[in-house]
């Protein structure tokens, strides 16, 4: 008997530019098991891939779920977990067999009405008296963002449509909403009322719409759990991608002018050492090689990088990770001692190499700093991928080709690790600083999301930025974070960067027309396989 479904996620959605514009080989994204299947069979992807959904950043299970998961279980109920329901209606399908009281959402990966509204209709067409709640990061923004509606200055009116609570039009049939970043005593309360025909309406921080109009509870930030994942308790499909995320730290002190985050102080804290040594153990005990930690900035930036990769070699994790990094944290670091602690890759959110730009978005950061410490991890192996915005106020074409500049100057062939990157065109968000009244009319900027104007720049204007770009740059690749870690790893240096390359300059010799499969299929047999097709360092691609 099952109480509820867990839902991690509707799918997959990104706010990338570049992402959509990837090389793509018989419908599907041009990663390296792709085209490694695409080689072993003559210009055709067969199915099953090798190597597909597996050991790759991308695919690891939700972390937002496993934590709801791995409480609710502790509390006595039983659950099941659904990671994406895309990709996975019909285990949802199978899973409400067991007759289930409830369905719980989490919106921590929803970031519209519209997709949360889709995501409920499917389910209710299936089974439509399930009791539905929904709760996380977009319930909670869109609370936030109800409560400043008296505000005439704000502008409430542009996110009718993407936002909860701000009208009663499209409304998703959601029988209780959870007001919280995370709330999760609040579910397990709900879950047992629900289990027991008992009524919900005097649970805090929860709103329900009752036929008329939403009605909210007593509302009042909570003080956030100290919740410890139990991996060994954790069901065995969890492990069976090879990677999973983990938490090092909770939040950001930062206060980056685009990001529109909900942050409160007291929801910073840092996972101790010791924890997290025990937790990587457990992880590694399941035989999970390599870990995504999904912090805002690894540890909050501590500086005691140094002691924690010493802890990691010293315990001989035998694992590969990778994390966000401040630069500005790194430069503190031993990178000889990072890569030998496992380290992989470190992404960074460099957003802009021009220094105005940099002040404009309240990062205190230097783009020169940023070229020594890519230029170091890439020395040693370590690949980095790195986060570009273009169109914040006070963007100009010459600006963003101070950008543009940057992301050729940094790789060359002779480093042994990758450089990525990505474009994100700049959104204006309610709920971040730059969205207030008085910094819109500083910057004379107007608009909503993807369409603005600014005293610099038209939104439509970053967007043909982001297009030059993607088509004027030859000597690094976008990020294709589904590429399996293990399969890309067993190409040389030479290999590697030569894919790398060739993938990208194929993605826009073909960006407007079909792809010719010949000459993408002698392309990539020369690098992978060499022109004989027998290049003994990569022979053991072969599925």
């Amino acid at each position: 008997m099952t109480d509820a479904i867990l839902i991690s996620d509707s799918g997959n959605d990104t706010f990338s530019a570049t992402s959509p514009l990837r090389l793509q080989i018989n419908s599907k994204v041009a990663l390296i098991q792709n085209v490694v299947n695409f080689l072993n069979n003559n210009g055709q992807i067969v199915p099953p891939v090798h190597g597909e959904n597996e050991k790759n950043w991308h695919c690891a299970p939700k972390l937002n779920g496993l934590v709801l998961y791995d409480f609710l279980q502790k509390e006595g109920h039983q659950i099941e977990l659904i990671n994406s329901y895309s990709e996975e209606k019909k285990l949802f399908l199978k899973c409400l067999e067991n007759n289930p009281k409830v369905v719980v959402i989490s919106t921590t990966f929803i970031s519209n009405k519209k997709t949360l509204y889709d995501l409920v209709n499917d389910i209710r067409q299936v089974a439509p008296d399930i009791y539905i709640i929904a709760g996380g990061p977009f319930v909670l923004s869109s609370y936030l963002l109800a409560k400043r509606a008296h505000d005439n200055s704000y502008d409430t009116t542009s996110p009718r449509e993407d936002y909860l609570f701000l009208t009663h039009e499209k409304r998703p049939h959601v029988d209780l909403y959870i007001i919280d970043k995370g709330g999760e005593q609040i579910l397990s309360e709900a879950i047992e009322r629900i289990k027991n025909h008992k009524s919900v309406d005097n649970l805090p921080n929860t709103a329900k719409w009752n036929g008329k109009e939403y009605i909210f509870s007593d509302f009042k930030l909570l003080d956030p759990l100290k919740i410890r994942i139990s991996w060994k308790d954790l069901p065995v499909s969890v492990f069976n991608r090879g990677v999973v995320n983990v938490q090092a730290s909770i939040g950001c002190p930062n206060s980056c002018q685009f990001c529109n985050f909900v942050k409160d102080k007291k929801y910073l804290s840092v996972k101790p050492l010791n924890e997290l040594i025990w937790e990587l153990k457990e992880i590694s005990d399941k035989g999970i090689k390599y870990v995504r930690f999904v912090d805002d900035n690894f540890r909050l930036g501590r500086r005691d990088l140094n002691d924690v990769c010493r802890r990691f070699i010293n315990e001989s994790l035998d694992i590969k990770w990778m994390s966000f990094i401040r630069a500005s944290t790194l430069q503190q670091t031993d990178i000889n001692l990072l890569k030998e602690s496992g380290c992989v890759e470190t992404q960074m959110g460099i957003e802009s190499a021009d220094k105005s730009i940099l002040n404009n978005m309240n990062k205190e950061s230097d783009p020169e700093m940023y070229y020594r410490v890519i230029s170091d991890l890439l020395e040693v192996g370590i690949n980095c991928s790195c986060c570009f915005i273009v169109g914040f106020p006070g963007e100009t074409k010459e600006t963003f080709d101070k950008t543009l500049n940057f992301i050729q100057s940094i790789p060359n062939d002779s480093q042994k690790g990758l450089f990525f990157w990505s474009i994100y065109p700049f959104l204006l968000a309610p709920l971040s600083p730059i969205y207030e009244p008085e910094n819109r009319k500083k910057y004379n900027l107007t608009g909503y999301m993807n369409k603005w104007e600014h005293s610099t720049m038209k939104s439509e204007q970053a967007y043909q930025y982001i297009l030059d770009a993607f088509m004027q740059i030859d000597s690094a690749s976008p990020i294709y974070s589904g590429d399996n870690m293990e399969m890309l790893m067993a190409l040389s240096t030479n290999q590697k960067n030569r894919f790398m390359k060739a993938r990208h300059e194929l993605s826009k010799r073909y960006l407007n027309k079909p792809l010719d499969n010949s000459v993408a299929f002698e392309t990539f047999r020369d690098i992978i396989y060499g022109p004989s097709g027998t290049d003994y360092q990569s022979i053991s691609l072969k599925s």
